[in-house]
Formats: structure tokens, sequence, C-alpha cells
């Protein structure tokens, strides 16, 4: 039997600069911009934020198709394990907030920036166990609406809804918020209902 030789194989450090010529893809597509919903149709943005000391919150904005926004709220999750269950509860908290709003429509669009959360909304999907709690709550909701559609965009296209989760880390409350908004907030929506690209 020969002997192992040592593979001649430098792999680099994940602190390694990547080289200057070398170019990643660069995303593209209409998930990278906030698109407003159909006019008897509702859209869910939802979003979670984990600090490095492990505080997590949640925070989503309910839009209708002009791009006005009727409900935006948020709140500290205090410790959380993970970024998957901090967007999962927004997810869930986003349900129970369209349910109040029936009454505008039962057609509903929940849209977030994390694929797992999305994914895990598939009737035939095994989601992650760590939200399988979260999913399950999440899932017996959905009979309060007519129709509704799960779909994925990216963190460009959910600015607002994160802009909400990290306010939610000063909020150990449910904070509902209603105008007038501070003009970061305010920029925001004007941005989306204008379709800007992302700075």
């Amino acid at each position: 039997m020969g002997k192992w030789e040592k593979a001649n194989l430098e792999i680099p450090s994940f602190n390694t600069p990547l080289p200057k010529d070398c170019k990643l893809p660069v995303r593209s597509g209409k998930n990278l911009i906030w698109s407003p919903p159909n006019e008897d149709v509702l859209k869910v943005n939802f979003d979670g934020s984990k600090l490095d000391n492990g505080q997590a919150a949640y925070g989503f904005v309910i839009r209708n198709s002009n791009g006005e926004v009727l409900m935006a709220r948020a709140k500290a999750l205090g410790v959380y394990p993970s970024i998957l269950m901090a967007e999962a509860m927004g997810l869930l908290e986003g349900i129970k907030g369209a349910i109040s709003l029936q009454n505008w429509s039962r057609k509903i669009i929940f849209e977030g920036d994390n694929i797992a959360v999305i994914n895990a909304m598939s009737p035939s999907a095994t989601g992650p166990w760590t939200i399988a709690n979260i999913i399950l709550d999440a899932g017996a909701l959905l009979g309060h609406f007519q129709e509704v559609k799960f779909q994925h965009c990216y963190r460009e296209a959910n600015r607002l809804a994160d802009f909400m989760a990290h306010k939610g880390h000063s909020h150990p409350e449910v904070l509902c918020w209603l105008p007038p908004y501070c003009i970061d907030f305010s920029l925001l929506i004007r941005k989306d209902v204008l379709g800007w690209p992302p700075d």
C-alpha cells in the first residue's frame, strides 16, 4: 500500500480578502425592489433582528396596493438562540396583524427575506425543528384568509420591515407605530412606492 501524500492545496482563511480580480455575482431581479400587491390584496413584510449580545426583535409592516402603511409593529424578544426564530416570530405576529385588518382584505401576501421561514410555510415542507412550534401556530391561523401567498425577497426589498425589526430592540412591549413617522421611515416608504432601486 502506498503512502498517503499531503495534497498541495492552499485553503484560504475566511478572513482573507478576496483577490481584486474576483467578481461576485450581482443580485438582480424583481425581488430586489418592493412591489405593491394587487388592488384587493394586502402585503405583509416581516423581519427579525439579532444583536451580538443575543438580544432579538421582530418587526412587520402591512401595506395596500398604493404602498400605504396600514400597520407597523415591532417588539423586543429578549435573548433568542437564533435569528431564524426571530424571523419566524415576525411572520407569526404579521399574520396576527393581518387578521385584525380583515375589513380591508382577506387576500394576503406574506413576504420576507429568510428563505427558510418562507419555505417552512409550504404544506409539504418539514422546516427547521427550532421553529416548528412557531410555524405550526402560524399555519393554524391561515384559515382566517381567503387567499394566502408566501414569497421570498432580498433584504433590499424588505427594508421597511428591517427598519421596524431594528426599532423593536428598544421596545419590550409591542410598538404600534402610527403617523407621523420619522423622516427615515417616511423616506423608505416613498422609495418603495416609487420603485427606487437599493442604495
